[in-house]
Formats: structure tokens, C-alpha cells, sequence
């Protein structure tokens, strides 16, 4: 039986010689010393080439990582909304807190592009209702309105004293007397109806009126 286990163990030793000497022949069969330097440079020009795929693909996945991560940082450090305020009373309200329905789309467009408070003058708790429900139908927290910063007051000078509270760096206003008020107590204050702001889409926009001086 030892003898039997012998004659595998050298048959195997030979086979694997046997295919390793026909590799080194199939080998030989290709290269001789005249291609040789050639095969071996190709062989490293391959190596090289792998290499540098390689790296630049890692250094693409770098680059767009670092790319996410400095957006991220903008949108949270320096690319921080503007801190707005608005009266909802003669903006996008009227009399009675009747919807106006031209300023809808202006008064969207500020709810997603600032954070914005917005202040209403109500006497009881079913006109806030009414405010409330107006927002919600015209879509304004789902364009980005929190309802947090839906604010009321009972008086003009109420909602004043709110802004200066809050400390917005606009505030839109329709009241006059309450625009002249919040002057100089916040950095921007722009009067919607005046000369220079004669809408609330010009007072939104930024862009005064040709008219004024």
C-alpha cells in the first residue's frame, strides 16, 4: 500500500513538471531575445496603464466626495436663506382677510426662496383659523412656510413690536406708519404700495420702481 501512495505522489510530481516545463516551452515558443524587450516593456506599459486608471478613478471619487461635502457645508454656513418677515394684512390679504389671489405665486416664491415669518392682526381665534386655512389651501407650507412662524397679533403696533423682536433682515410691509416705525429698528424694511415698492412682487424681487427717485 506504502508503494502505491509512493507511485501517485511521483506520478503527480511528474505531471506538474511536465505542465510546467510545456508552459515554459509555450512561453519560449513566443518569446526569444530578440522580442523579448519588447514583450517585457509591453508588459510594463500594461502595469502602468492599469495603475493609472486606477488612481484617477479614485482620485474622481475624491473629488466628488469633497464636492458633495463642500455643498453641504455652503447650503449649512454660507449659503444660509435670508431671514424675511411680511405683513399678510394688504400683502396677500385684504379686507375682511380676503385672499389676493395676484399675489399668490410672488408670496410662494418667498415662502421657498427665505425663512419667513409671517404676522397677521386678528381679533379672535377663528380669524387665526381663517389665516391658517388660507395658507394651507393656497399650498404655502408646502412651499416651505413653517407653521411655527405663522405670528398674530391684535394691533399693528403689536406686529411691530414683533419685528423688532424677530430682527429680520427684510421685513414687507403694507401699513405705512408701521413701515416709518420699523425704519432704522431693522436692517431693510420695504413699504409694498410706495413709490418705490408698489407691489409686493417689486418688494420681493428687489427691484425698486423706475418711477421713484
Amino acid at each position: 500500500q506504502n508503494e502505491f501512495w509512493c507511485s501517485c505522489y511521483n506520478l503527480d510530481r511528474f505531471v506538474g513538471i511536465k505542465q510546467e516545463w510545456m508552459g515554459a516551452e509555450l512561453l519560449a515558443a513566443y518569446v526569444d531575445k530578440r522580442n523579448a524587450p519588447y514583450v517585457i516593456w509591453t508588459f510594463i506599459a500594461l502595469i502602468c496603464a492599469v495603475y493609472l486608471w486606477l488612481s484617477r478613478s479614485s482620485e474622481k471619487s475624491d473629488a466628488s466626495s469633497s464636492a458633495t461635502q463642500n455643498n453641504r457645508d455652503h447650503s449649512r454656513v454660507g449659503g444660509k436663506r435670508r431671514r424675511s418677515s411680511i405683513s399678510l394684512d394688504g400683502t396677500l390679504l385684504g379686507a375682511g382677510g380676503a385672499l389676493n389671489t395676484d399675489a399668490v405665486g410672488t408670496f410662494l416664491d418667498l415662502c421657498a426662496a427665505s425663512d419667513l415669518f409671517t404676522l397677521a392682526v386678528v381679533e379672535n381665534d377663528a380669524q387665526e383659523l381663517q389665516v391658517q386655512r388660507t395658507l394651507e389651501t393656497i399650498g404655502a407650507f408646502d412651499s416651505g412656510l413653517q407653521r411655527h412662524r405663522v405670528m398674530f397679533s391684535s394691533t399693528a403696533d403689536g406686529r411691530a413690536s414683533m419685528v423688532r423682536q424677530l430682527q429680520p433682515s427684510l421685513h414687507i410691509e403694507a401699513t405705512k406708519n408701521i413701515a416709518d416705525t420699523l425704519a432704522g429698528k431693522v436692517p431693510e424694511v420695504r413699504h409694498v404700495g410706495s413709490a418705490d415698492w408698489p407691489s409686493l412682487a417689486s418688494a420681493t424681487s428687489g427691484s425698486r420702481s423706475t418711477g421713484s427717485s
